[in-house]
């Protein structure tokens, strides 16, 4: 099947040649059927990509170890879901997805543009069949990016997939992303097209303004979930960490909000015209930025992959094509002047421009800190990025507030008593009521905080963002009351309803900047945040099962809250997506915590954390390798907070002596044949006593972030799905 997939691959590869040499062809002589042979051949190319995915599938499904990426990806001992999902795992399988993705995506632009006959069309056909052709010439002649490479001879094993991606989060998060990152490039290839043409009528501002409003919806769900995985996942107490990769994703989420705002003012005022040309091309390159510095190898994260000799062809094509595009951009900047001049700073279109201003800005500081290993020598860390993303932040909340409050035209004083005023007020006295609920419900440290300014942040985030829930609640007041001064007959929320799908832009575009309040509120909780690590003592117990286990009557406090643990125990996990006997391959090995916690005298809860600890197997031999460790957190989650623990390292009770390999010893104890005595000879190798580290962390106001997040995500559906737009005018 490896020959299969290779000879797909280079099908794709001579087809998206052909298609755009013939479009290229056709332009120059401006004959319509060359043209059209072009974007035929070109509709084609997603039933080759798809037929090549379905072999990368078939072969992981089966375990193909001939193949060198099922081999280094997946194992016969994993669920057939993580198998399939494993194809997004690594480099040439998700630059494969990535390919498909493209492949559809152009497909679906052809047939909407099917009939058009504009001077633009062939363009756009054109630059998207070097981009998709790009990626296939990466599959067929650089091996990092091929997923048919043979492994000779066939493995004994595959090595898995990392233990880290078997996650419900992580499983859908990458694929969203993608679809994110990859759909950037149809509004380009359309914005494109019109500019190297130079057909700049306005028409293809709604076309390119749908495509947009996709790619930012999905980028930004991918980014939230790929905040709840970490959160999840990874044990650290944390959902960002200002990672290189989620820089990477974060970056063109911050231009083509830009764009998507930029859009709106071109749109009413023939304004921005240049800049948004400018706009889209920095979005589409970005996404391929963030795709290049995944797999590069050239900056590392828990996300990247390792170095690659796709990085230079791939960094290559990035440059050339935004220097090509920029200059066209250039080169029409005549016919790209603007309509009108902005009148108020701090009239809509002013803040607009604002918005524009600072979401670059921020894009462009985080592309600094992402390769100050490159250029300074040392990685920025996360202070650094919060020294000036959180004020940012909290401006970018101030506009997303004022922004709807503002009027076109006019400053912000000609409408200050009339829109202003009372969002105002309620800003202000929401952050006062927000000072007396953290002083008396948030659970206090030991010592008093120590960090004034992040305090000050966080008051501010509230009350800016009381602010625009009170803008935003003024507007749908004032939208239903004039609805329902037109149509009497309406009720309260068939006027609601009414009124959200006859103006989905304007009043879904509200429920957008509610769920971010909402996202940022919950961020500002971070504010607060406690962190500690505490040591309980455990005396091993006799053994009664399979498992070991290990008790203790230590208990500890944090803040408000008492922690008591009980039991640590060491047994097996089957993880066997086959069913069968637990064998090496099959087996986790599992340290399991459990812990009581109580607030006073009341018990809130039993909470378990874990450290999993996955068997890596020599893909040569089958043999057991070494373990990978995983944290397996447990969260206890409150309306105003959530207590965090997780299970770190275990220590001999001397403190003194290398930590015991405890998951070796159980794998030996667990996987000894013969009597009870020979299980008893092993069970003695474990230490009598241990002391285990515990981390906690008490995290207000995270349930807000996760609220947001479904927001964005249910908003963001309502705005792309297609509901009200087919209803007459006439209402009522």
């Amino acid at each position: 099947m490896n020959n299969l997939g290779t000879i797909l691959l280079t099908a794709s590869l001579a087809i998206l040649v052909f298609s755009a040499l013939q479009t290229i062809y056709g332009i120059y002589k401006q004959d319509r059927k060359a043209i059209e042979l072009g974007r035929l051949a070109l509709m084609t190319n997603p039933f080759v990509i798809v037929l090549t995915f379905t072999v990368l599938l078939t072969q992981l499904a089966r375990s193909d170890y001939s193949n060198y990426y099922v081999v280094m990806h997946s194992s016969e001992h994993l669920p057939l879901f993580y198998k399939m999902t494993s194809i997004w795992s690594g480099s040439s399988g998700s630059l494969l997805f990535w390919n498909l993705i493209l492949s559809v995506f152009t497909f679906i632009v052809l047939w909407q543009t099917r009939k058009s006959i504009e001077d633009r069309i062939p363009m756009m056909n054109l630059i998207l069949a070097v981009l998709s052709g790009f990626f296939s010439f990466l599959a067929v002649f650089y091996g990092d990016a091929q997923p048919f490479r043979e492994f000779v001879p066939e493995a004994a094993a595959g090595r898995g997939l990392n233990p880290l991606l078997q996650h419900w989060a992580m499983i859908i998060h990458p694929p969203i992303l993608y679809i994110g990152y990859v759909s950037i490039s149809i509004p380009f290839a359309i914005a494109m097209s019109a500019l190297v043409s130079g057909q700049l009528s306005e028409d293809w501002m709604k076309f390119i303004r749908k495509w947009t409003l996709f790619s930012w919806f999905f980028l930004g769900t991918g980014i939230l979930l790929g905040s709840k995985w970490a959160y999840e996942e990874l044990g650290w107490g944390g959902y960002w960490a200002w990672d290189p990769v989620e820089n990477a994703s974060l970056m063109p989420w911050l231009l083509t909000s830009a764009f998507v705002h930029s859009v709106v003012i071109q749109e009413r005022r023939g304004m921005l015209k240049f800049w948004n040309m400018l706009l889209v091309i920095l979005a589409f390159h970005f996404s391929l930025l963030g795709t290049w510095i995944t797999r590069s190898g050239v900056l590392e994260g828990p996300h990247s992959f390792s170095k690659s000799t796709i990085g230079t062809p791939f960094i290559i094509y990035i440059i050339g094509s935004f220097l090509f595009f920029t200059g066209f951009v250039i080169y029409r900047r005549k016919n790209l002047t603007p309509e009108r001049n902005l009148e108020a700073i701090t009239s809509k279109e002013g803040s607009f421009l604002l918005n524009n201003f600072l979401l670059v800005l921020s894009t462009a500081a985080i592309l600094l800190g992402v390769f100050s290993p490159l250029l300074y020598g040392k990685e920025f860390k996360a202070p650094w990025f919060n020294s000036w993303g959180v004020p940012a932040g909290i401006f970018l909340l101030l506009l997303m507030g004022a922004a709807p409050l503002l009027a076109w035209r006019k400053g912000a004083g000609a409408v200050f008593f009339s829109t202003l005023l009372k969002p105002f007020i309620a800003g202000i006295i929401g952050g006062g009521l927000y000072i007396l609920f953290y002083s008396q419900n948030f659970t206090k440290p030991d010592s008093k905080y120590g960090d004034v300014l992040a305090e000050v942040y966080s008051v501010l985030t509230v009350t800016i963002g009381v602010f625009t829930i009170s803008g935003i609640i003024q507007e749908y007041y004032r939208g239903i009351r004039a609805r329902r001064e037109e149509f009497q007959n309406e009720n309260l929320f068939v006027a609601g309803y009414r009124m959200l799908l006859k103006n989905k832009r304007r009043y879904g575009g509200y429920l957008v900047h509610f769920s971010l309040v909402l996202v940022f509120i919950g961020y500002a909780g971070n504010a607060f945040k406690i962190n500690t690590s505490v040591r309980f003592f455990y005396e091993l117990q006799p053994p009664t099962s399979e498992e070991i286990v290990y008790q203790s009557i230590d208990k500890a406090m944090i803040g408000g809250y008492q922690i008591e643990a009980s039991t640590l125990k060491l047994k097996p996990v089957l993880i066997s997506g086959l069913g069968g006997e637990p064998n090496i391959q099959n087996v986790i090995v599992s340290q399991e915590g459990t812990f009581g916690i109580f607030r006073g005298t009341d018990k809130l809860s039993d909470l378990v954390t874990e450290r999993r600890f996955y068997p890596q197997i020599s893909h040569l031999t089958g043999d057991f390798e070494t373990h990978i460790p995983t944290s397996e957190p447990a969260i206890l989650s409150m309306a105003k907070e959530d207590f965090y623990i997780q299970l770190g390292a275990i220590e001999t009770s001397d403190l003194k002596s290398e930590n015991p390999d405890l998951p070796l010893m159980f794998m030996q104890y667990y996987f000894t044949p013969g009597s009870e005595m020979d299980k008893l000879k092993f069970f003695l190798n474990f230490p009598k006593q241990i002391v285990a580290n515990l981390e906690v962390w008490v995290n207000p106001l995270v349930k807000l972030i996760w609220l947001g997040s479904l927001l964005y995500f249910l908003s963001g559906i309502f705005l792309l799905l297609p509901l009200g737009e087919t209803k007459k005018k006439s209402e009522g």
